[in-house]
C-alpha cells in the first residue's frame, strides 16, 4: 500500500500550478491529461517537492478538484439573476433563497447538496481552475464537447 498523499494548501497549489502548465502546454486535448501530460506531472511533482506519488494519487485529486469546480459552476449558473458578491466570492442572495435552493438540489440529487460548501466562499485557486477545466465541464450553457474548438470563446 502506498503512502497517503498530502494535499495541504501548499502542496495543492504546487499541483494546480503543474496542472495549469500541462494544460497550457496542450497536454489536455480531450478533457483530461494526455499520457505525456501525466508523465510530466509526475516528474515535475517529484522535482518540486521531493515526493514521489503514483499517477492514481494525482488522478484522484484531479477528479476531486474537477468535481468541486463543476459543482461551483452549477451553483453560479443556477443563481443567475441573483448577483455575485466579489468581495466575499459568494452568491448574493437571501437565506430563504439558500433554503429553497438546497431543498431543490437535494430532491434532484437524492443526497446532500454539494453547493452548500460554496455558501461562504469560492473554491480555492478558482482562477487556475478556470484555466485547467475550461471547456471540459458541462453547464448547460452551451453544446460544446470536451476538446471542441469550434466555439468563439
Amino acid at each position: 500500500m502506498t503512502e497517503k498523499a498530502v494535499w495541504d494548501d501548499a502542496h495543492l497549489k504546487k499541483l494546480i500550478d503543474i496542472l495549469r502548465e500541462e494544460v497550457s502546454n496542450g497536454n489536455r486535448p480531450l478533457g483530461h491529461l494526455s499520457k505525456n501530460g501525466w508523465k510530466n506531472v509526475l516528474e515535475k511533482w517529484e522535482a518540486r517537492t521531493g515526493m514521489k506519488y503514483p499517477k492514481d494519487k494525482f488522478k484522484n485529486k484531479w477528479d476531486a478538484i474537477k468535481n468541486e469546480y463543476v459543482w461551483f459552476m452549477e451553483l453560479k449558473n443556477e443563481a443567475t439573476g441573483l448577483g455575485w458578491n466579489d468581495a466575499k466570492g459568494t452568491v448574493d442572495c437571501s437565506k430563504e433563497w439558500w433554503v429553497k435552493h438546497l431543498v431543490r438540489c437535494q430532491e434532484r440529487t437524492k443526497k446532500k447538496c454539494n453547493h452548500l460548501k460554496f455558501k461562504k466562499h469560492v473554491p480555492k485557486h478558482l482562477e487556475d481552475l478556470h484555466v485547467i477545466f475550461q471547456n471540459v465541464h458541462v453547464t448547460g450553457a452551451s453544446a460544446s464537447c470536451a476538446g471542441d474548438i469550434s466555439s468563439d470563446e
